[in-house]
């Protein structure tokens, strides 16, 4: 009997941190490991990986890691994965492998032993033959990955369109159908399900070009043109590349990661058509260059913001700068968003941005899904990575191409759905260990959720410092009691709250004898009162330290 089961690690249900693991015959097969931003990153947070509890307990019976491709919320986590599973083999693309190294090497992983291998050919893990397969998408290298075993298959599809991209890749659903006809049946077609609800197909929504070369035909030549955009999106980045070419512009690219992929791919297409690049160091000095600001998303907003505040070294905006910003936010950071463009127009009105409804990211959207599924046939649809609700609209999909929606699951995060010969037996049972474990610099799993809960009180109610000397024999305050604070106390409000603190400082020592007073028990009274009164009074409650110096 053939036992198979599938769940996710991560990427059910939210916005990055995609991970999943293929559990056929107690062998497991990892799919990609990525991060995620989070969506309050006020409190200090860097980023989210997965919970690896499981992984670590099972490392034995790890065959390897599959790499589909190096967007952030695919292949990031990849060295905290390290950290914590040895001897770990990685299988991907010769692009790919390059990329994952590069990020590799800026962690300091030891005794892991790990091996990246490019897969190029069908390979073989016991009775499990795994084939690769070019994929369309916003990076060089995208793959999908066919799972043969005894009794069928099992392909894993994400982040790609259906269509040809040239240097960017091919969806081929003949050849992808030649792979999976071996005799035995398409058991499961797991992909990605994100832009479900987009209607019509991907690859006719992609080019901006028609939506931004006019701002090249008018702006006049000795003015400088700024494009915002995502480092992964490669696709759109050049199409801006061949605008500056066909306006006779020079480039400069304004971020390490799209620089490093740019250069990438350079090496691989060789004939391709270039403008000319020059180096970021002469970003204010090029009158009508034309400089691509990239970034991965939330950290795009941070580098705008830090140009437009004028805190940047080598890049200023200018009021006779044109800006384009090609990149709609992620659910939970469209405040971040907009305020990024606050801060643009503040240097410069000339602006524009292409907002979600006219920007296409390259992920499958309602009709490639529905062509797909028709010409595949799979037996059970499982659809990954996005929100739940766009999950449930991709399995309708599924159903309207003439599938069973008692084949299409829509699982959460650590729900397992198991298989016994290509039946579905049981999609109720659960692993423990999943959930978000915090990233903060560069260390792991280091933040409690209680010092989560902390920051974020801190930037929403602020916090209030109390110190004063105490004298050592008679336990009574010899002078002033100091108040510093931080989000919290105003000119408006500063005579009450004072007064608020004062008091009930002060009511703690009066009328007590030496052996009468515990600064202790005073500290957390006050802690507590304090908290209690302002809240009361302004409707916020901040933290408050209280230090008591005895000498």
């Amino acid at each position: 009997m053939n036992k198979i089961n599938f769940f996710a690690l991560g990427g059910l249900d939210e916005n990055g941190k995609n991970a999943y693991v293929l559990e056929i015959n107690g062998k497991l097969f990892i799919i990609n490991s990525g991060t995620k931003v989070p969506i309050n990153s006020h409190n200090g947070i860097d980023t989210l990986i997965c919970n690896y509890e499981f992984l670590e307990k099972r490392q034995k019976d790890i065959v390897g890691l599959f790499l589909t491709d190096v967007h952030n919320d695919t292949f990031s986590a990849i060295p905290w994965l390290l950290m914590k599973i040895k001897k770990i083999k990685i299988f991907t693309s010769a692009f790919n492998k390059i990329v994952l190294l590069d990020r590799i090497s800026k962690y300091n992983i030891e005794n892991s032993e790990y091996e990246v291998r490019t897969i190029n050919s069908p390979m073989t893990f016991g009775d499990v033959k795994v084939t690769s397969f070019d994929l369309a998408g916003g990076l060089p290298g995208q793959l999908g990955f066919n799972f043969e075993y005894e009794k069928g298959n099992i392909l894993f599809m994400t982040n790609f369109v259906h269509g040809d991209l040239g240097p960017y890749g091919k969806t081929d659903i003949e050849q992808i159908k030649k792979i999976v006809d071996n005799g035995k049946e398409l058991h499961a077609l797991i992909m990605d399900s994100g832009h479900s609800a987009y209607p019509g197909k991907s690859i006719d929504k992609l080019w901006v070009s028609r939506k931004i070369e006019y701002k090249f035909k008018e702006t006049p030549e000795d003015n400088r043109i700024i494009v915002g955009l995502y480092d992964e999106d490669m696709i759109t980045a050049h199409e801006v590349l061949i605008l500056a070419k066909r306006y006779r512009r020079p480039v400069i690219t304004y971020g390490r990661t799209y620089s490093q992929l740019i250069n990438l791919v350079a090496k691989i297409n060789p004939d391709l058509q270039w403008p000319e690049f020059i180096d970021y160091r002469a970003a204010n000095d090029v009158k009508n260059a034309v400089i691509l600001v990239t970034g991965a998303i939330e950290r795009l907003y941070l580098r705008f913001i830090r140009i437009a505040s004028n805190n940047d070294v080598y890049l200023k905006l200018r009021s006779d700068d044109a800006v384009i910003v090609i990149a709609p936010p992620v659910n939970g950071l469209e405040v971040n968003y907009a305020l990024t463009l606050d801060e643009i127009a503040r240097n410069t009105a000339n602006l524009i941005e292409l907002g979600a409804d006219q920007y296409y990211a390259c992920n499958p959207a309602k009709e490639d899904i529905r062509e797909i599924i028709k010409a595949l046939k799979p037996k059970y649809f499982i659809p990954v990575q996005g929100l739940y609700r766009y999950l449930v609209v991709a399995t309708q999909i599924a159903r309207e191409a003439g599938m069973n929606m008692g084949n299409c699951l829509v699982l959460q995060n650590g729900r397992v759905a198991e298989f016994d010969d290509l039946e579905l037996v049981n999609q109720k049972h659960g692993i423990r260990s999943v959930g978000d474990v915090v990233i903060d610099g560069f260390g792991i799993g280091d933040i409690s959720h209680e010092v989560i809960n902390e920051r974020e009180n801190l930037a929403r109610d602020g916090v209030i410092g109390l110190s004063s000397l105490i004298d050592y024999k008679k336990k009574k305050p010899i002078n002033e009691l100091q108040i510093a604070s931080y989000g919290i106390i105003t000119k408006d409000n500063k005579e009450i709250i004072h007064k608020i603190i004062n008091d009930l400082f002060k009511k703690e020592f009066e009328d007590k004898t030496a052996s009468e007073i515990d600064l202790k028990e005073i500290q957390e009274k006050l802690r507590k009162t304090i908290k209690r009164k302002i809240s009361k009074v302004i409707e916020k409650e901040p933290m408050v330290v209280i230090t008591l110096y005895e000498i």
